[in-house]
């Protein structure tokens, strides 16, 4: 290991988290080819757990109760909208799973994408600092910058192709493309991110699959006690 970066632990988590991405997708593409109630409760489950995530600041005792129902806000309205549309839904999931599937990477578009502007910390550079002991290297901070860059493009493409997919080829298609196709393409650029570094950083400041995914961890928890506590991030 070279000096200046911690050894993290073996990434189980993140083997969880892929194993589950990959059932949900394979799941996804089977019940739209044979719809039914459970692919319309496939396509609001984003809708409920961004929503739901949200909604555990409400269980906060710190927070006051104006800011305790702007939590739960959200989660009420995916809710509502859940139950009084559930028989237009049915007959329209295919449209849930667009939105769904084009917010997702505009989100994450934008989310790389703003860090990106003047006077902010581009958001790959901010998670290499979590394993990084020095980021003062101009080619590692160069770098960062750039894949912050590629991931911007490649979310922002991803949501454009899956409107013009969509609108120009037949359902089974679009259903391959989100469900099959995307997450294929999101493992192939990390993977080929992943293999870049060995061109482009000295030994000394690569990190590994693993070391990324506990960049990642410790940016969110880092977040989530930051929220909790009431504190900017």
């Amino acid at each position: 290991m070279p000096p200046g970066i911690r050894q993290p632990p073996p990434p189980w988590r993140l083997v969880l988290l892929l194993a589950g991405v990959a059932a949900y997708a394979a799941a996804v593409y089977w019940t739209s080819r044979r719809p039914s109630e459970l692919t319309v409760l496939l396509a609001a489950f984003p809708f409920v757990w961004f929503a739901g995530v949200g909604a555990g600041q409400a269980l906060d005792a710190r927070q006051g109760p104006s800011r305790r129902t702007v939590a739960l806000l959200p989660l009420v309205l995916v809710l509502a909208v859940l139950g009084l549309s559930w028989n237009h839904l049915l007959a329209n999931f295919r449209l849930l799973y667009l939105v769904d599937h084009v917010g997702v990477h505009a989100g994450l578009c934008w989310l790389f994408g703003r860090s990106l502007l003047p006077a902010r910390t581009p958001l790959c550079t901010e998670m290499a600092g979590w394993v990084h002991e020095d980021m003062s290297c101009p080619r590692l901070l160069w770098y960062t910058r750039q894949v912050t860059l590629v991931w911007a493009v490649f979310f922002g493409g991803i949501a454009s192709a899956s409107i013009m997919v969509y609108a120009v080829c037949a359902p089974a298609t679009w259903t391959l493309f989100s469900a099959l196709l995307c997450p294929l393409l999101t493992g192939a650029v990390f993977l080929i991110e992943n293999a870049a570094r060995s061109l482009f950083l000295p030994p000394k400041d690569r990190v590994g699959l693993t070391g990324t995914w506990q960049a990642v961890r410790a940016r969110l928890d880092a977040q989530a006690v930051a929220r909790t506590s009431g504190d900017p991030q």
